[in-house]
């Protein structure tokens, strides 16, 4: 399994397609993580999460898994505050995913 990832504040949408991700190997996540991916249904398939227009500038995530199933491609906008006011609780493993990928990115 391949991942590809990207966390940025955007003004704009529409440079979010020239945004270079960053590449990540099964093994350099944790099993947790890797379990989740594998088995959350709402990652099972290409998916959108959030909700856009909660701010300027704006959050903007792109999470893209390819596996032997093929490639599946996840955009998360305002993750933070979108969880903090809509969240539900089903939505958790989601969002850890993307937090966990976030603080790697920083690393």
């Amino acid at each position: 399994m391949t991942i590809k990832y990207i966390h940025k504040m955007v003004s704009n949408f529409k440079t979010v397609d020239s945004l270079k991700l960053i590449k990540y190997d099964e093994s350099d996540l944790p099993d947790n993580i890797i379990q989740i991916i594998k088995t959350h249904k709402e990652l099972s398939k290409s998916n959108t999460f959030g909700e856009k227009d909660l701010g300027d500038p704006q959050e903007y995530e792109k999470l893209i898994i390819e596996d032997s199933s093929g490639t599946k491609e996840f955009e998360y906008f305002n993750k933070g505050i979108y969880f903090m006011m809509k969240g539900r609780e089903e939505d958790r493993p989601v969002f850890q995913v993307f937090a966990h990928l976030m603080s790697k990115e920083r690393e």
